[in-house]
């Protein structure tokens, strides 16, 4: 049998090479790209006048900030460093109208650059010669290169005999809108029984009346929701940082606050409660009374909160052993609330401790995304230890470090995240920051300034899409600096989309998620069978020409590409192409009176109820894709077949064929 054919067979084998040439070329690709660690910035100093660094806040779209306090020609003012872009900004002062002193600043940030400041500052003298401070606060508003009119959050915040406002450690979470909540406390009674202090028989020798205060922040107003504590009759433990209350907020504005308080036992625990704007939910108690059957004895401490995105928390803290307490050796536990949409979303999930979390323990720090994983890092001795677990893990503490003092964290929801601490003191002072990645891979810095000395105040945020903002200072007395750094991951993993089916060449379209980056663009580029195709890409979509490509099952992924450099690549989508139209083959039977016709495509199919075949004799016939033909006289006959496949490419084939 003898063929004729409408197309070379050539065209296979040079598919067939360029497929291997692919495969060549898709071992270059990088599949991901780990974080860029910054190297250290200086962002304010060296100088004299330098006191502390405060914190640090880091929005969803990744611009912040750092606070902190300097002497200026003898009274204390706050300063801010604003984080755009992927860059520091210069410092701004915070309190331009404060002519007193500030002390107790905290920050919180929101999109578009938006920073809010409080602090605690001096507002008046009382009859008795007492000094009364009020809450303070500024907002720098995006697109501002100043921070805004001072507006009072809370005018009476010392305790009204002696002005002490020790305690009050403010705590700011901020919405990407824009709206915030304070949670600080207020000594209402220091139970001194000075300075005119009136006898008060709720006082007792351990502690002094507080109150847990919360108020919400919403264009530019402040609103009082009132202390949040249970019972504020009830002595509270003297405060410390490490009691401090913490508070944190979703997208939606609504937040979550929890605090220390004693419970009717006298034994002190951990109480959480929801907010809902101005609105307080029910009390909730985070940490158990009894584990066994046997009552706790010892206090809980120490309270780390953090809030996903659509409301759901995730809380750890520390609870003190004590003979004959059912916790004999301090351990860490975690309790956790669902999102707000779910039902049960306003209950706690009861108590769990941390594994291997036991002994000498430091403070912890606690982060969670949107899938309600969440990373805990505390020291354990002087080891750095963290632990992963969730909805899609459940992991075991490992150590990562040897710490000289608190260890903060942050996560990243494509797996991992960034866990920083102060150095330990038989090393030169600095910042251990330890990047870890899925899959066991991870990466350490080490971070100082350009001046050798103590290192202190440091503070760790992230934006909840695997960035972050650290900032710390350092130097001796009268000659130390602020110094911020910036972690930036790749773009976060996204899907592919490709068509279902076979498409013709010119209908290759792709579409794919955006690849979240927070800080800086992302260009895209798209590459079929290992090579680049498309580049440059900012729009998530892009149409493929039938120009190259073939007939065949392609094999196409997309490469993200952030302001770094760093890059995430897709995983791999199948594309069916069909890019030419059926191949008419004929073959002489009949010992050459006769002719068979043959319709093929390999691809999506032909078309048979498009398909006519014309002998060149007056003879036609349709509908089939094989037909054989006998001619009744010898000659020379031109065949013309009208041919089409499933996704719309057709052709006219026209074949000269002589029979005897």
């Amino acid at each position: 049998m003898t063929f004729l054919s409408s197309r070379l067979r050539l065209r296979s084998k040079v598919r067939a090479s360029l497929v291997l040439t692919a495969g060549l070329i898709v071992l270059a690709v990088p599949t991901s790209a780990r974080a860029t660690i910054a190297p250290a910035n200086v962002l304010d100093g060296p100088v004299n006048n330098i006191l502390e660094v405060d914190g640090v806040a880091m929005s969803r779209d990744g611009t912040g900030g750092v606070v902190y306090r300097k002497n200026v020609e003898g009274v204390i003012h706050v300063f801010a460093v604003p984080f755009a872009n992927g860059r520091w900004g210069s410092p701004i002062e915070v309190d331009s109208e404060d002519v007193y002193g500030a002390s107790e600043p905290a920050i919180a940030a929101a999109e578009g650059g938006r920073l809010l400041v409080v602090w605690v500052q001096p507002r008046n003298v009382s009859p008795g010669g007492v000094t009364l401070y009020a809450l303070m606060s500024a907002s720098l508003q995006p697109g501002a290169s100043a921070f805004g009119q001072t507006i009072m959050a809370d005018p009476n915040v010392g305790e009204p005999y002696t002005g002490d406002v020790s305690a009050v450690d403010p705590a700011l979470a901020m919405a990407p809108s824009g709206a915030a909540y304070v949670v600080y406390r207020v000594i209402t009674d220091d139970c001194s029984g000075i300075a005119g202090d009136p006898p008060n028989s709720l006082c007792s020798s351990e502690g002094k009346l507080v109150d847990v205060r919360v108020a919400r922040f919403n264009y530019l107003t402040w609103s009082s929701l009132g202390a949040v504590n249970r019972a504020a009759q009830i002595p509270m433990r003297a405060p410390t940082p490490e009691n401090a209350p913490a508070i944190g907020v979703g997208l939606n504005g609504n937040g979550v606050v929890v605090w220390q308080e004693p419970g009717s036992d006298g034994v002190a625990r951990i109480w959480a409660r929801r907010l809902f704007g101005t609105v307080l939910g029910n009390v909730l108690q985070a940490s158990p009374e009894q584990i066994g059957g046997r009552p706790i004895t010892s206090d809980a401490d120490a309270p780390a909160l953090a809030v996903g995105p659509y409301g759901q928390a995730h809380i750890v803290y520390r609870i003190h052993g004590a003979p004959g307490s059912a916790i004999v050796t301090t351990q860490l536990y975690t309790n956790s609330i669902l999102r707000e949409t779910a039902p049960h979303g306003s209950q706690l999930q009861g108590a769990t401790s941390v594994p291997g979390a036991q002994g000498g323990l430091g403070a912890p720090s606690d982060t969670i995304d949107q899938r309600e994983d969440f990373r805990v890092a505390w020291t354990q001795g002087e080891a750095v230890r963290e632990l992963a677990g969730g909805t899609r893990t459940e992991g075991s503490p490992v150590a990562i470090g040897t710490a000289g003092g608190q260890a903060l964290t942050t996560i990243n929801p494509a797996g991992g995240g960034t866990t920083a601490w102060v150095a330990p003191s038989s090393a030169p002072p600095a910042i251990q920051v330890h990047e870890d990645f899925p899959r066991g891979a991870f990466q350490t810095a080490r971070l100082a300034g350009t001046i050798p000395g103590p290192v202190s105040g440091m503070a760790l945020a992230g934006d909840g899409q695997g960035d972050a903002l650290l900032a710390f200072a350092q130097g001796p007395p009268g000659r130390s600096e602020v110094v911020g750094d910036f972690v930036q991951a790749p773009p976060a993993p996204f899907v592919l989309s490709t068509p279902t089916g076979w498409v013709r060449g010119g209908a290759a379209a792709i579409s794919w998620e955006v690849a979240l980056d927070a800080v800086g663009g992302v260009t895209y580029a798209v590459y079929v069978d290992g090579r680049e195709r498309i580049g440059g890409l900012t729009a998530l979509a892009a149409r493929l020409s039938a120009g190259g490509l073939g007939d065949g099952v392609h094999r196409v992924q997309v490469l993200a590409t952030d302001s770094s450099g760093q890059q995430t690549m897709s995983g791999a989508s199948t594309l069916k192409v069909d890019a030419n139209p059926p191949i008419v083959k004929i073959a002489l039977v009949d010992r050459r009176r006769g002719v068979r016709v043959f319709v093929k495509d390999k691809a999506s199919g032909v078309l048979v109820r498009a398909t006519s075949v014309s002998f060149g004799d007056g003879y036609t016939t349709r509908h089939r894709d094989t037909v054989a033909h006998e001619y009744r006289h010898a000659g020379m006959y031109w065949i013309t077949a009208q041919v089409r496949d499933r996704v719309g490419n057709h052709a006219t084939v026209h074949l000269r064929v002589k029979v005897r």
